[in-house]
């Protein structure tokens, strides 16, 4: 059971990383736009990976370097650059407050993932909380032959590994730095993204100075928001840090009407409302769950 402070700081590293994921988006969305995302992904991974590098070296920290052939830290680096190519392939195509709110259904696919690999018991409630996160999403694809947006589906599949990714994390031990497992995924996106290049035949060309310093500025954000957010859920609560991932909507909101002048319609509106509904009761359930167990056991 985490302290109070212990919470406390996950939720500010979380609020933060939520902040600053957003400021890399909007810059990745900017460049991706004249860009291939093979390309986008590559320059900023080598500026991310440079960042990272150079914290190390200035820290003293190159002993952790025996924790990045950990299994499970290799296994997350993979599954966070599959999220990561899927996320600005759909960001490059679709209004930023849409992608946030397709890609908060994660925690809903976690419930799912933890219930059927991890016979994790899911009761009736939080499974029509699922249901219900799954309705906004369909409200936000909206899947028929004249409107579907196939870029949702993307963004989908992108949630999709960020949940798997994220049940990697409870199979890394506490002792492992939170910078090698950041380093390490930022290594495998920037590896990724060339084969990406060459399997969707992108025409890569030297990027603008103006959009160098876009994807350098980003890296940083990245960089800085990665090591945030693993840190925000070590050896704390989840159920209590997890529901401040919702400020993505707020940040996202005002990124996308600032910097592109979007605003989403009515019934993507009423999706993300669903999502955010739906994953925060799963997470109070989840909470309720904890506490009940904690009670048995007590009397046991």
């Amino acid at each position: 059971m985490a302290t109070y402070q212990e919470n406390k700081r996950g939720i500010v590293a979380f609020i933060t990383a939520c902040a600053l994921f957003t400021v890399n988006d909007t810059l990745a969305k900017l460049t991706a736009a004249v860009y291939p995302t093979g390309e986008v992904l590559f320059v900023r991974g080598l500026f991310s990976a440079i960042c990272l590098g150079v914290v190390v070296i200035y820290s003293h920290q190159l002993s952790w370097l025996r924790y990045t052939a950990h299994p499970y830290v290799i296994l997350r680096a993979l599954l966070d650059a599959a999220a990561n190519v899927a996320f600005i392939m759909a960001l490059s195509h679709m209004r930023i407050a849409d992608l946030m709110a397709v890609n908060l259904a994660s925690p809903l696919l976690l419930t799912m993932l933890l219930a059927l690999f991890f016979k994790e018991p899911v009761g009736w409630r939080r499974w029509t909380a699922v249901l219900v996160g799954f309705a906004g999403v369909l409200l936000i694809v909206r899947p028929s032959p004249t409107s579907m947006n196939i870029w949702a589906l993307v963004g989908l599949t992108a949630a999709m590994c960020s949940a798997l990714r994220d049940t990697t994390i409870r199979n890394i031990e506490p002792h492992v730095p939170t910078l090698a497992i950041s380093f390490v995924s930022v290594v495998a996106v920037t590896c990724v993204a060339p084969i990406q290049g060459l399997l969707l035949e992108e025409q890569w060309t030297m990027p603008g100075t103006r959009y160098v310093i876009y994807m350098a500025v980003a890296a940083v954000f990245l960089s800085a928001g990665s090591t945030y957010a693993v840190s925000a859920f070590r050896n704390v609560d989840i159920t209590v840090v997890a529901p401040f991932r919702y400020t993505l909507l707020l940040w996202g909101g005002i990124a996308g009407y600032v910097v592109f002048g979007e605003l989403s319609d009515l019934q993507s509106l009423l999706g993300a409302l669903l999502i955010v509904g739906s994953g925060l009761y799963t997470l109070h359930r989840e909470r309720v769950r904890h506490r009940e167990l904690s009670a048995k056991s007590g009397l046991h």
